[in-house]
């Protein structure tokens, strides 16, 4: 018992959270069931394909959703005239009510999937989205589509609230950038691709299909998921294998390490789970000040994405699905900022630690913000003074751009809230509640922006305001982020009621 609780003081000191199985304890005591790492047993020991095969299937699931959720955002204007809305804002709605589910789901989804696992909370999220999916297909009034929307978002928030804990379960700190840019590449890029094949769908055959397409798809997933994917929550896993040896060895008294923590129960217990994201935002301020910023930027892109079919439709007269295919340059402009804050993670990562002598702390991850930061407001800049004046292709090298810096910015936030904080699927739980609420709510009022003060200065607006929010917080959290994590993990001990 001294020797794990020794151990645990001991992790509790590095960045690299990994659940502590008791291998190292396995012969002190036959009755102490443990996961055997020299059998791959433990999500960290896995063999490359199985973390490999298990990391693309939460991609999947993680790209999907988002896809799903402006997948018709070209096609606004075609689902305002079937189903008679007369409001552009409430059109918007329909593609920003998708992202107000994502906001409410993870609140219960991601530290449901620290008390069950994390297949379970993908498996009956994804089922969700499917089957409301199908149904917002035949909807025929603006309350059933909003209402099957706002469901099938629900359900499609799982991978979300889920990601950010499956890659912490399985990779550790120097393979993470690589597996975590590929893997968070979905929520990000699937917005994006989601509007290239609905412009083409909704001109070729019906919007409607732009919701059967993506509840087609995803339910192929999920067979695929409940055929291949396996749990990586560690102390799931080593309920199951209790459950397992007891059944074999049912005299003996058996037991894990978990049984050697004080662990709370009750319904008070279950209540600091679920509020635990909120928390979260509500006293920690390092990551309450990388959710605001994430948040913003987030935000913009949804804005953008919504407002496309004005600035390209409209100004420049393209058809509905030519106007999907425009997306493809902020596609294209995410990939590239991908690949280049992995690279610049690995060079940081690298650096920290010399001779083998790991150096790291997570607040290295924010580096690759500072050029997004710059990136982003370029970017903005030149698409704003150049839509309706310029040929579009500018325009769209300037989305390129914008889109660039909006991958570094969010990659390097998303690293920082897996790596820096006690409970990594809470904390990503908790940037995802602020996110999307910011990408719900952006999008209502973008078109009036550009209106009011023209696409030049609508988009100068945008880009002012992540120039001045985005600076300063990188700053902040770089320079005093560690002092503001300490405050609040020692906040969030005094709310769990355990020793700091």
């Amino acid at each position: 018992m001294g020797k794990y609780q020794d151990l645990l003081a001991e992790q509790e000191s590095t960045p690299d959270r990994v659940f502590i199985g008791g291998h190292t304890f396995q012969e002190l005591d036959s009755n102490l069931v443990v996961l055997n790492e020299n059998a791959n047993e433990h999500p960290r020991t896995w063999k490359f394909g199985k973390k490999a095969c298990a990391t693309a299937l939460v991609g999947a699931f993680c790209f999907l959703s988002p896809f799903a959720s402006t997948i018709f955002a070209p096609s606004v204007s075609l689902v305002m005239d079937e189903l008679d809305i007369r409001d552009s804002t409430l059109g918007a709605l329909q593609v920003s009510i998708f992202l107000f589910a994502y906001a409410i789901g993870p609140l219960f989804l991601a530290p449901l999937s620290e008390m069950y696992g994390r297949t379970i909370i993908l498996h009956t999220g994804n089922f969700v989205l499917v089957a409301f999916s199908i149904g917002g297909g035949f909807a025929q009034t603006p309350a059933q589509l909003s209402v099957c929307r706002f469901c099938a978002g629900l359900g499609g928030s799982s991978g979300l609230a889920v990601v950010g804990g499956v890659t912490a379960d399985i990779w550790d700190l120097e393979t993470r950038p690589k597996a975590s840019g590929l893997v968070m590449l979905g929520p990000v890029l699937g917005p994006i691709l989601g509007p290239v094949c609905g412009g083409w769908m909704s001109e070729l055959a019906s919007w409607r299909w732009t919701l059967w397409v993506p509840a087609i798809t995803s339910g192929f997933i999920s067979v695929v998921g409940l055929l291949c994917l396996p749990e990586s929550y560690a102390p799931r896993l080593v309920e199951k294998k209790l459950r397992r040896v007891r059944a074999s060895r049912p005299n003996d008294d058996l037991y894990t390490v978990l049984d050697l923590i004080p662990r709370s129960t009750g319904t008070g217990f279950l209540f600091s789970q679920f509020v635990r994201p909120v928390v979260y935002l509500i006293i920690d301020p390092a990551l309450l000040s990388a959710s605001i910023f994430y948040s913003v930027a987030f935000g913009v892109i949804y804005l953008i994405v919504v407002t496309y079919s004005d600035v390209f439709g409209l100004g420049y007269h393209h058809s509905v699905g030519i106007v999907g295919t425009d997306f493809l340059a902020m596609g294209v402009g995410m990939i590239i900022g991908t690949v280049g804050t992995i690279k610049s993670m690995e060079a940081i990562f690298k650096k920290d630690s010399p001779n083998g002598q790991k150096k790291f702390k997570p607040e290295s991850r924010l580096l690759s913000a500072v050029p997004g930061v710059v990136l982003t407001t370029g970017g903005l800049f030149m698409y704003g003074f150049s839509a309706s004046r310029a040929h579009f292709i500018v325009p769209l090298i300037g989305l390129a751009i914008f889109a660039t810096g909006g991958m570094n910015i969010m990659m390097a936030i998303q690293l920082y809230a897996i790596e820096g904080f006690k409970f990594p699927a809470s904390a990503f739980a908790a940037i995802s509640v602020l996110r999307c609420l910011f990408a719900g709510a952006f999008p209502l009022f973008g078109s009036k922006l550009f209106k009011t003060l023209g696409i030049d200065w609508g988009a100068a607006l945008l880009a002012f305001l992540v120039l001045g929010i985005g600076l300063p917080f990188v700053l902040l959290l770089y320079i005093s982020g560690s002092r503001l994590r300490q405050l609040g993990a020692s906040r969030m001990a005094k709310f769990e009621g355990t020793k700091y």
